[in-house]
């Protein structure tokens, strides 16, 4: 396995209940876990569980999100569950490998252990990954892919602002692709966001803290 010491300038995101950070060596046995799992497993792509053993596509796996890393600066992070600590899944951005594109779409995926299911933490971590890409990145657009029956995944892509715009091969099978702009991404998230009070008391107004809500 490569080294996959995270680099000190990689992102960490931290949300109200999760936090984002690259995978290290130590988080191998829970990445095995997850991918064990055929319920999580059935819908993903890159290589087909009857021709390798979980754990060697767990392997597989994590070798690729370090060499991305190492070539794009971003990648996929393990999600933590921010009350214990545990890695209970993964979501990041990575290049599509659409061959007939132009220019290689940058997607956004997910998956955590089935019992975190049902949740909210899949559209919370790919919610952070989102503005991660638009704000921080400045990516044009990022898409992301899953089988039309996954019907799960579909929501989560909806309820992050992302529209279906087709079928597309990828993976070596037929799926569906969703996609949003940084464009449309910036408008929703400030129509989302809260209007300042503003006082008419002298001196009561000034900015609003630094903090936010990430």
């Amino acid at each position: 396995m490569p080294d996959m010491t995270p680099d000190e300038e990689a992102a960490i995101l931290d949300t109200p209940r999760l936090r984002l950070r690259p995978f290290t060596a130590e988080d191998a046995e829970a990445h095995a876990r997850l991918y064990s799992d055929p319920e999580v497993t059935r819908y993903l792509g890159g290589g087909s569980a009857t021709v390798q053993t979980p754990g060697e596509r767990s392997a597989r796996t994590l070798e690729a999100f370090v060499r991305h890393w190492e070539e794009h600066g971003f990648g996929v992070w393990a999600v933590l569950e921010r009350g214990s600590g545990r890695v209970i899944g993964q979501c990041g951005l990575k290049y599509l490998p659409v061959a007939s594109a132009a220019a290689p779409d940058v997607e956004v995926l997910y998956a955590l252990e089935r019992r975190w299911w049902g949740r909210g933490l899949a559209t919370e971590a790919a919610g952070a990954a989102l503005d991660h890409g638009f704000v921080t990145l400045r990516l044009p657009r990022i898409v992301a892919v899953t089988r039309p029956q996954h019907h799960a995944s579909r929501r989560v892509m909806g309820k992050v602002g992302m529209t279906c715009e087709g079928d597309v091969e990828v993976y070596g099978i037929r799926a569906v692709l969703y996609a949003l702009s940084r464009e449309a991404y910036l408008a929703r998230r400030d129509a989302r966001r809260p209007r300042a009070a503003t006082s008419t008391a002298s001196g009561a107004t000034g900015p609003p803290s630094a903090r936010g809500s990430g």
